[in-house]
């Protein structure tokens, strides 16, 4: 008569290969960089934000690039169309149902419900901070044919929420296929780039409203991916940490 052996191989306490060591310049270089990295993007933020309300030097720089693109409607019909559809594919609500359903179908493949604990919280960040910088930062579109221009421009939701939102996902896909997470992370940045560029060529934004929105999403990102919360640590599908299967 033989018995199952265990699955689940003994945890090595050492550190895996290529960890640096305890006390090593690399591992002061790895707790440092969490909350430079931080500070940085929120700094960044900040200022843009300040120069924004201020009209300082953001603005004019905001006049230079709408004066380089040509609005919708005005330019080639290809771009215009191109773009059009992209801006339409990251509405905020588009973009939050996707990474819902794609976190969903993650929940259910791996039995697990812990990939709504890094989708939720990085959704829910975003959306609240660009809803209040909405609220307090009274700042019109550039004009748009055929378009009313709110005076909800900065932050773009539609620049935050793409970035978070693909980010997310790409974050989804290298916690469960580690070899697809260059391309999961490139495929996140090309996305948020197309945004970018599309609401710039429309004139549905300024360039401070997507560059801040840039900074906002990749801090939301950065805190709960990197540095302090490690949300990615929670994703895992159960085959990941089984065994190789033994003989019976």
């Amino acid at each position: 008569m033989t018995t199952r052996a265990n699955r689940r191989p003994a945890r090595d306490p050492s550190p895996p290969a290529g960890a640096p060591a305890p006390g090593h310049p690399d591992g002061l270089w790895h707790h440092v960089s969490g909350p430079a990295v931080a500070l940085l993007l929120g700094a960044g933020f900040v200022l843009l934000t300040l120069s924004v309300v201020r009209h300082g030097a953001a603005i004019r720089l905001d006049d230079r690039v709408l004066a380089l693109t040509p609005g919708r409607g005005t330019g080639p019909v290809l771009p215009d169309l191109l773009t059009f559809g992209i801006v339409q594919l990251a509405t905020p609500v588009l973009s939050v149902a996707v990474v819902g359903a794609v976190t969903m179908a993650v929940c259910l493949r791996t039995g697990r419900w812990s990939p709504l604990l890094l989708a939720a919280p990085s959704i829910v960040v975003v959306s609240t901070t660009v809803l209040l910088g909405k609220g307090l930062i009274s700042r019109t579109s550039p004009a748009v044919p055929g378009m009313l221009g709110g005076d909800g421009s900065y932050p773009s939701g539609h620049t935050a929420t793409a970035l978070v939102c693909a980010g997310v996902t790409a974050e989804l896909v290298s916690r469960l296929r580690p070899r697809r997470r260059t391309t999961a992370w490139a495929a996140a940045l090309v996305w948020s780039g197309l945004v970018v560029v599309s609401l710039l060529w429309l004139h549905f934004h300024w360039l401070s409203d997507v560059v801040a929105s840039l900074l906002l999403g990749s801090l939301v990102l950065w805190l709960m991916l990197r540095w302090p919360l490690r949300l990615g640590r929670a994703v895992g599908a159960p085959w990941l940490d089984e065994g190789p299967p033994t003989a019976r």
